[in-house]
């Protein structure tokens, strides 16, 4: 993989599953973006990042649901690193309580991060190409019968990274997109997620049979979309290890 020196930008960058992606991506030699609503996990992050890393990091605060903060942080990555190659729309939210903000975050956030992205790397724009890869869910190929609107939201993603991972898109715009699937995370989320569902007791009943990955497995998953170099993909990742839907 040729990424030494290229650019990425990280939605949900600074905890869990975002801060794994951002680790495997210093590790193959780019600059990264952390995006984040929360600045403190942000700072703590970066402060303790290796040398050699820490140079190579900046943040920038962001609620993704909105299309001029995400602006914002794709013009900081113009102005601070003068490209961008990958964007990487992983921030989330999970609540069935307040599902309109889980379809606001889930869902126009892959949407306007898919697209600044296509508008800042699109060849015929006078971009390089890139890539665009957008964390779905497990959920966004099976029911989710405690988290209809969170399940909801992912099939929404798996949808529109699909739609958008159409050769058609790619033969203009040198830019492929893809969405990573996982399953159980072990991350502070997963560890409060019965209380977020629609039914505790039932949320918790299933979540004593599931076996978690940690948020490096996920980090695996996308550097194998990056070494397979496949467009319009799906990758799951859970227990069972990785393979294409």
């Amino acid at each position: 993989m040729a990424f030494e020196g290229k650019v990425a930008l990280v939605t949900g960058g600074s905890q869990g599953i975002g801060r794994a992606y951002t680790n495997a991506l210093l590790k193959i030699g780019m600059k990264v973006c952390i995006s984040d609503l929360l600045e403190d996990p942000a700072k703590e992050f970066i402060d303790n990042l290796p040398p050699e890393h820490k140079s190579k990091v900046i943040f920038q605060q962001c609620d993704v649901s909105s299309f001029t903060d995400l602006k914002n942080v794709f013009d900081k990555v113009i102005s601070t690193f003068g490209r961008i190659d990958m964007v990487v729309n992983n921030a989330g939210m999970f609540g069935e309580q307040y599902f309109e903000k889980v379809i606001e975050v889930n869902v126009l956030g892959v949407i306007y991060g898919t697209k600044l992205g296509f508008e800042y790397m699109d060849k015929s724009k006078g971009g390089h190409g890139g890539h665009i890869i957008n964390t779905a869910s497990e959920a966004g190929l099976d029911p989710m019968h405690i988290a209809p609107a969170y399940c909801a939201s992912k099939h929404a993603v798996v949808g529109f990274s699909k739609s958008y991972g159409h050769e058609f898109y790619f033969k203009k715009t040198g830019v492929t997109v893809n969405a990573i699937c996982p399953g159980p995370v072990d991350t502070g989320f997963y560890r409060v997620f019965p209380s977020k569902c629609i039914d505790v007791e039932e949320a918790m009943r299933l979540q004593a049979k599931m076996r978690p990955v940690m948020p490096e497995d996920v980090a695996r998953a996308l550097m194998k979309i990056l070494e397979d170099g496949k467009n319009g993909t799906l990758l799951r990742i859970d227990a069972d290890g990785l393979r294409y839907v």
